[in-house]
């Protein structure tokens, strides 16, 4: 880029940022308001999982119901009746009030089990079936089963709430009814369901993204200031990373999408990852105006930083992207809309900031001596003596690298991945000590959905013969210790007759036909397509370290035997379909790790490749890809030996680190050949490159590692697992860099990096100095090893004393 197009085109590029201001502002609002989770939605609707669950839905709407109870709320507690009759007001009253009718149905304990008494079934026996539903196992505590409307979510939002969410509106509406007007206090209510995990997804993932925007804030600042120590460029990094999380969660919100809990951490990443590009864009600007004073200052430090910058965020955005290939939708999407923000933020960071320094040059941008010159303080003399230290003993350190790795490597092994909902959330999440509460005293909520279907066709079995053999698999699934409760059909009727007569038979057959409505939840007919389906429901707990696989294995154990008996006495069209929370669970844990694995593979071989075509030199890729496997080795290994498990927030880390892992890597390898490109020796030239790059790597490692340390703080496990993650992988992957791949290319495995051949006049001649700094760049431009001559035109000065030998 000319140096004059900044003097032409700065006033330009500012006022079409100043112009794009409010749209950032309206997409970042629009976007923070569309933010909705559900675990349903996570897997991909082509995933037979999928498909089978959404065709369960259509037949049997359950899933949106909310479960209430508290302490009190027992079968003579006279709270119970009021608060369900509250929160279903008269029709005439909805129209008049104007409040919108969220319920379907609000149902108590004492309805059912009162339902089932007046069938005649012993109250005995009523208050039995229901235990562990809607009955406590002490036969006394109780609650309230409310369902909403299919049709009040479109109702709620063709009309206008200040931006309040459906389910939010629905939760606060209960808490509101209950405190207000039957008298039970917030803090005593205790809720459970599909909707309620929404809610609390969508709340945790909000209060973390407010807290990640400070501390991602002010920890900017504070490094900004540390490596720059000048307020003016400082104010310039710290606006140029606003501008790159506007512009990345505008596009969310433009391009049509809606945010999620995972989501919501891009933002804070875009912002760290382009802090870090204006910090290095900085240090270029401060070694070009040393060099050659402030005028084109802005277009030279550009010219030298643009090729660098788009490496770093090529690699970075390459290993974002490869989250594409997950199977699980948010992390798709934080893929896809952080590797657009990153790649934004090289947009921002190339055109903005330099108009800014353009209008608002800085000349006390550099430190001078006592005499006025400019000074390079270089690399300090225990980094310079360390990194002799390792190229001296590369044998060793080398090897102890490489058994960490082993090591690692089969930790990961042991690595076991989860998708629950309960562990989305801190130990002190109020969704947990609700759920804790709910299944001590009432029983477990996650349900895993069986459905008997029944060809009317083929199959010989009449209604009563079908309820009876719907019964029969509920029973087995009671026997199941895993199980809390099964509900099916038969627990909200009369006992069934053991030998019926014809007309008992008959009788019975037409009283589950005219009262079907009244079953619809357990039981339809699909009359166009012959068939009957009967659901059971077996409930198992939320805060188990149930194996899902295994249990679904174990259900299929009990289920398919009696199918069998069936089926061997002449009985043809029944099948079983097993579906709801839990399958879809277990197939997200699988597909997580399985992206995992297929993603951080096809990085590598894309980026050793990358490589190897720039390098010229297989040996290139093959030296990269072991220090940026360290990383992932020490980290998941150790995750796997410690019993650490791999979630939503977990996964993203490696794609995130990989890029700075392999950029770093680049820049040391690169700057190896640049010295042996110029006469040095092995030691001579990986000194050169560590002089250049090593206080580079351990500053980027300050910039992101610390700045993404501060999902830290988030309640939400997910976001608070990816900031430790990040911290750990970024450690490994500077000492990958630092230690490894030195000591790695002073050995025998790096022998056939080093070409032996004689420098062009081209390759001899040094360039300046600002040509020769890295995208990671130190405080101030460090001093190479050995020294460069201040004189563009001179050779390369061998006069200086070799550290390395003396």
């Amino acid at each position: 880029m000319k140096s004059n197009f900044f003097a032409r085109y700065s006033l330009l590029i500012l006022l079409v940022m100043a112009f794009l201001v409010p749209f950032f502002l309206v997409g970042t609002q629009m976007s923070l308001r569309s933010n909705k989770n559900d675990v349903k939605s996570w897997l991909p609707s082509a995933y037979q999982e999928t498909t089978m669950y959404e065709w369960y839905r259509s037949r049997f709407e359950t899933d949106m119901f909310i479960l209430v109870s508290w302490e009190g709320c027992t079968l003579d507690d006279t709270t119970l009746p009021l608060l369900a009759k509250k929160l279903t007001p008269p029709q005439e009253h909805v129209r008049v009030s104007s409040d919108p009718r969220f319920f379907k149905s609000v149902t108590t304990g004492v309805e059912i089990l009162n339902s089932l008494i007046d069938q005649g079934v012993d109250p005995a026996a009523a208050l039995e079936r229901l235990k562990g539903f809607v009955i406590g196992r002490d036969g006394k505590q109780t609650c309230l089963v409310l369902t909403i409307r299919p049709q009040a979510e479109a109702e709620w939002d063709a009309t206008d709430h200040d931006g309040q969410k459906f389910l939010h509106a629905v939760i606060d509406k209960i808490y509101n009814v209950a405190e207000m007007e039957c008298a039970i206090p917030r803090d005593q209510l205790h809720m459970g369901g599909p909707p309620v995990d929404n809610v609390a997804i969508d709340v945790e993932g909000e209060r973390s993204m407010l807290r990640l925007a400070i501390v991602s804030a002010i920890v900017g600042l504070i490094i900004s200031w540390w490596c720059l120590r000048s307020w003016g460029l400082t104010t310039m990094v710290f606006t140029t990373s606003l501008f790159s999380a506007g512009l990345a969660m505008a596009v969310v919100w433009y391009s049509g999408a809606q945010m999620n809990a995972i989501l919501l951490t891009m933002p804070a990443l875009v912002f760290v990852a382009a802090t870090s590009g204006a910090i290095h864009l900085a240090n270029y600007y401060r070694d070009t105006v040393r060099q050659h004073g402030l005028e084109g200052a802005p277009g030279r430090a550009v010219a030298s930083a643009w090729l660098p910058l788009a490496l770093a965020t090529g690699t970075t955005a390459i290993g974002l992207a490869s989250l594409c290939i997950s199977e699980l939708v948010p992390i798709k999407m934080f893929g896809i809309y952080s590797a657009i923000g990153v790649m934004g933020s090289l947009l921002v960071l190339c055109l903005y900031m330099p108009a800014l320094l353009q209008l608002w040059p800085l000349k006390g941008v550099f430190r001078n001596d006592a005499s006025g010159e400019s000074v390079d303080v270089g690399l300090s003399p225990r980094w310079r003596a360390f990194g002799q230290w390792t190229i001296r003993r590369h044998g060793w350190v080398t090897v102890g690298c490489l058994l960490l790795m082993a090591l690692g490597t089969w930790g990961t092994t042991k690595v076991q991945t989860s998708v629950k909902l309960m562990r989305l959330f801190s130990p002190h999440a109020r969704i947990l000590a609700d759920y804790a509460w709910l299944e001590e005293h009432l029983g477990p909520l996650v349900p895993l959905e069986v459905v008997l279907r029944v060809d009317t066709q083929t199959c010989k079995l009449d209604l009563l013969e079908q309820m009876q053999l719907v019964q029969e698999v509920q029973a087995g699934l009671d026997q199941m210790g895993e199980v809390g409760s099964a509900l099916a059909a038969p627990t909200f009727v009369r006992d069934m007759p053991q030998n019926p007569s014809f007309m008992e038979r008959r009788v019975w057959i037409v009283q589950l036909q005219r009262h079907q409505d009244q079953l619809n939840e357990f039981f339809q007919v699909e009359k166009d397509k012959g068939e009957n389906l009967w659901r059971i429901s077996a409930r198992v707990g939320a805060l188990t370290d149930l194996d899902y696989g295994k249990f679904v294995d174990d259900l299929k154990q009990v289920v398919e035997p009696i199918l069998d008996s069936y089926r061997s006495e002449g009985v043809d069209g029944i099948a079983a379909v097993y579906t709801g929370l839990v399958p879809l669970i277990y197939k997200a844990q699988h597909s997580m790790l399985d992206g995992l694995l297929l993603g951080f593979t096809g990085d590598l071989i894309l980026i050793g490749l990358g490589i190897i075509l720039l390098m010229r030199e297989w040996s290139a890729g093959f030296l990269l890809m072991i220090p940026s496997l360290f990383p992932l080795a020490l980290v998941f290994g150790a995750m796997g030996w410690f019993g650490i498990v791999v979630d939503t927030g977990t996964v993203m880390t490696p794609a995130v680190a990989l890029g700075v892992t392999v950029d770093d890597a680049i820049h040391f390898m690169l700057w190896c050949r640049h010295g042996q490109e110029r006469g040095m020796n092995r030691q001579e030239a990986i000194m050169f490159a560590y002089e250049d790059c090593a206080r580079a790597i351990y500053q980027s490692w300050g910039v992101i590692g610390l700045g993404l340390f501060a999902f830290a703080l988030s309640n939400f496990v997910p976001t608070q697992r990816f900031g430790y993650l990040m911290l750990a992988m970024l450690t490994a992957s500077a000492i990958g860099n630092l230690v490894l791949l030195p000591a790695l290319l002073a050995g025998p495995m790096g022998r056939y990096f080093w070409k032996i051949r004689k420098p062009s006049k081209r390759e001899a001649h040094v360039p300046p100095p600002h040509r020769r700094q890295t995208i990671r760049e130190p405080l101030t431009a460090g001093t190479p090893y050995p020294r460069i001559a201040a004189d563009d035109d001179h050779p390369w000065d061998h006069s200086q004393p070799d550290s390395l030998t003396t």
